[in-house]
């Protein structure tokens, strides 16, 4: 069988359900509707009406290089996988010619291109477009980033490749994906962390508002230690960017630290030395330079009694 041999002709039904039939889902199988942000002419969807279904083998198809998904399920792929031993592929992918002469990329359907070759299946029914890889390529990325099960770092290097590979700006690229441009930016910011701290957003050990908090700080050293408190104390959104901002307070010198520390010794000094003496509840604030003394009571009998202890005499 060659690798472009037609699929059987009752496999041409499934070309009359219009554009979701010919684009599917671009990374999973649970929706097969393309939602593409584009108008397409009527000229352009007969084209694509028009279009026959192959077959062709799976080891001559490459994933989409501008695949924004990088992790898959490898359970769900398993099930599917597991369908496609007794059903076959019913829907086929699309693809396009790479620039490798007898290779094709997918521009839709990749999910069922990898449970395809976990099934141990051979070929593949699928659509070959003609035309520009690149425009082909951009429309898969843009839908992958219209799907809602992206995780943030995906989504972040998708809108990455739009913007350095399609020359679009921060808005440009958020008017095609239907997103706030303030949502692209801050997505495009978490991009410049620590790859450690990436994986830790990914894997959900750090969310999108600790990655942000982690960013506010100057360097990767400095990011990757305050990264290990925020894990080893599980640290919330706000204790982060508490934590940051003191990371952040200029550093005293050895002698400020050491005149710090004897300071705050002299001043518990004097508070247990009062306790002790008055028998209750005193705060000092302040140095022992400056500050203020504060000290309690709860009766008349017992403000008399500190009184006389402190010499006053009625």
């Amino acid at each position: 069988m060659t690798t472009r041999e037609k699929a059987p002709s009752t496999r041409r039904g499934a070309l009359g359900k219009g554009i979701s039939s010919l684009l599917g889902d671009l990374s999973d199988d649970h929706s097969e509707e393309a939602n593409v942000g584009t108008k397409i002419s009527d000229e352009k969807l007969k084209r694509k009406l028009d279009a026959e279904v192959v077959r062709l083998n799976v080891e001559e198809i490459d994933p989409n290089p501008q695949q924004p998904r990088k992790l898959f399920d490898d359970r769900a792929l398993k099930e599917l996988s597991d369908s496609l031993k007794i059903d076959g592929v019913l829907q086929p992918i699309v693809v396009t010619q790479a620039p490798q002469a007898g290779r094709y990329y997918v521009v839709a359907g990749e999910r069922r291109l990898r449970a395809s070759k976990l099934a141990g299946l051979t070929t593949i029914p699928a659509i070959v477009r003609e035309g520009a890889n690149t425009d082909l390529l951009r429309l898969a990325l843009i839908e992958n980033i219209q799907r809602a099960d992206l995780n943030i770092l995906e989504e972040a290097e998708a809108y990455s490749a739009l913007i350095k590979d399609y020359g679009l700006t921060q808005e440009q690229c958020a008017d095609r994906v239907g997103k706030e441009r303030s949502t692209v930016t801050n997505a495009l910011r978490l991009l410049t962390l620590p790859r450690e701290i990436q994986e830790d957003i990914v894997s959900t050990r750090l969310s999108m508002g600790h990655g942000r908090a982690i960013l506010s700080l100057d360097d990767k050293k400095t990011m990757l230690r305050c990264r290990d408190i925020v894990v080893k104390k599980s640290l919330s959104v706000r204790q982060t960017e508490q934590l940051c901002k003191s990371i952040k307070s200029p550093v005293k010198t050895s002698d400020q630290k050491s005149a710090a520390i004897k300071d705050e010794a002299d001043l518990q000094y004097i508070t247990e030395s009062l306790r002790n003496y008055l028998h209750t509840k005193i705060r000092v604030a302040g140095s022992t330079s400056r500050g203020k003394i504060e000290i309690s009571y709860f009766s008349a009998a017992e403000l008399e009694r500190l009184l006389k202890l402190m010499g006053h005499r009625f």
